[in-house]
């Protein structure tokens, strides 16, 4: 009888943790994912800023700036994570951003 009562209960069970387990993964990718892109938005923020204290102008700053966030991603193993279109226009963003509350020149 034991056994009959473990096996209903593993029938039962199993599709209700299978579906618990799922949406942990699920819900873990998100949040790495929404993390990942937090790291970014940063990066390029910080990077922007320190491209506006040098001397260059406009484009050379956007590549600086751009080659500063990729580093950053190459040395926490994000590489593949975005593309250089990505970062670009995460940059132009960060550029906007900085413009409109006065901290770029």
């Amino acid at each position: 009888m034991d056994t009959n009562l473990l096996t209903a209960l593993a029938t039962i069970l199993t599709p209700f943790l299978g579906y618990l387990a799922h949406s942990a993964v699920t819900l873990l990718k998100t949040k790495t994912k929404n993390g990942n892109l937090q790291l970014l938005l940063t990066w390029a923020d910080q990077a922007v800023s320190m491209a506006e204290s040098t001397s260059l102008a406009g484009p050379d700053k956007k590549a600086q700036a751009m080659q500063l966030v990729t580093s950053r991603l190459t040395a926490n193993n994000l590489t593949n994570k975005f593309s250089q279109e990505q970062i670009g226009a995460v940059v132009e963003q960060a550029v906007i951003r900085l413009n409109a509350i006065g901290t770029t020149k």
